[in-house]
């Protein structure tokens, strides 16, 4: 048997750490080739986790809906099939004919921008009079990417009001009318065919930690210890609406440490530490749960806290409390706390220069304060957790993890 201890500690310590080393240890341990145990934490399960309506079978996540469906007609191509979705609604075509059991109101909402779909081909035989003939069976696969973070129990909408998306609110005022946005929620438009691209406008990575981060904390008793990562909700939502959150967010737990990432941006972690005691990764668990500790950190206070909460099983030699959580901590940045400031100070310069009117520009005063209060402006964060380790960010090789014994 391969004894890699030594190598992964040996692989943290490179200028240019890859994250998803994590995944061919798994890979190897379920071949029986590796002494290492590692938990990869990817997707958030769901209950219950498929079903079967008809001819069409599901199977769920908290993030996603994955549909699958045998298509009878023969000789199909993907110019024959329309998939279109609204946020409450999915529709499917074939050859211009609704296809029975993929036509109706969801039962949740999604996100019809992140959704896809595609044909699967596969070589078959079947008996036909009496005749063995080879042919090829089409099944349809749809990937949903819910709205929401939660777990649906059943796929269809079955009760006799109207689903809660479709519906229009009560309109007092003209102005209030023309805010209504039910035709934009149920609009039916074409599904992406094949994998979608999760992109930013403007294109660059996706998001980075301090996008997202304005806190992490830690719990323990005896027998567990829980790793809280708290996310700004505003910012969380707008991430949401680019991708899923199963897309978004990563973990992977070891014996001895832990690394809880963002998948679009692995080799810069949120946090990467190892352990003052031992786990049982296979044990670890994660959800997203709601906390008001950090609550104050929020860009909209009154919106509630929202945390991704890992939790690790202690060894039975581990257990007991432990007087620090990690024996070396290092971490992210986290969010702006003065963020506001700055983007105020530069939305006022730049509506004073695209501004033509003279009446609604700036004064020379005005404008000499801002210019001078946006040159002393300087970045302040929120503070890590207690006994962290700051890494400044690389934007060539991302965090430069060297000899732990220089932290």
């Amino acid at each position: 048997r391969l004894r890699l201890v030594p190598a992964i500690a040996s692989l943290a310590q490179r200028a240019s750490l890859d994250m998803t080393w994590l995944q061919k240890l798994e890979d190897l341990e379920e071949s029986g080739l590796c002494g290492v145990r590692v938990q990869s934490l990817r997707r958030f399960e769901a209950e219950p986790n498929s079903g079967k309506e008809g001819s069409v079978q599901w199977q769920q996540t908290m993030g996603s809906m994955t549909l699958t469906c045998p298509l009878v007609q023969g000789n199909l191509k993907e110019e024959d099939v329309v998939v279109q979705a609204s946020m409450c609604q999915l529709q499917v075509l074939v050859q211009n004919k609704p296809l029975a059991g993929l036509n109706g109101m969801l039962y949740g909402t999604v996100l019809p921008k992140l959704c896809a779909w595609r044909l699967e081909r596969v070589a078959a035989r079947r008996m036909t009079r009496g005749i063995d003939e080879a042919y090829q069976r089409t099944t349809l696969h749809i990937q949903l990417a819910k709205r929401g973070h939660r777990s649906w129990p059943q796929l269809w909408y079955a009760k006799e009001m109207k689903h809660p998306a479709a519906r229009s609110g009560y309109a007092w005022t003209p102005a209030m009318e023309a805010a209504q946005d039910t035709a934009e929620r149920t609009e039916l438009v074409p599904l992406h065919q094949g994998v979608p691209q999760r992109e930013r406008e403007g294109g660059g990575l996706l998001f980075a930690p301090d996008d997202l981060c304005i806190a992490v904390d830690t719990l323990q008793d005896a027998k567990s210890m829980t790793l809280r990562v708290h996310f700004d909700a505003e910012a969380l939502e707008v991430a949401q609406r680019i991708v899923p959150l199963e897309e978004l967010l990563a973990a992977d737990v070891l014996e001895d440490r832990v690394s809880i990432f963002l998948q679009c941006d692995p080799q810069n972690p949120i946090l990467w530490a190892t352990l003052s005691g031992r786990c049982d990764p296979k044990e670890s668990s994660w959800s997203m749960s709601t906390c008001d500790r950090f609550r104050d950190r929020q860009q909209n206070s009154g919106a509630p806290g929202h945390a991704l909460a890992i939790v690790l099983t202690k060894q039975k030699e581990s257990r007991g409390v432990w007087e620090q959580p990690f024996a070396l901590c290092l971490q992210h940045p986290l969010m702006l706390k003065n963020y506001d400031e700055l983007a105020d100070v530069s939305e006022a310069l730049r509506a004073d220069q695209e501004d033509a009117t003279q009446s609604a520009r700036l004064s020379p005063e005005q404008r000499k304060d801002l210019q001078r209060r946006l040159a002393e402006w300087s970045e302040e964060r929120f503070e890590l957790m207690p006994g962290a380790k700051l890494l400044p960010r690389s934007p060539e090789v991302g965090w430069a993890l060297r000899d732990e014994e220089e932290y």
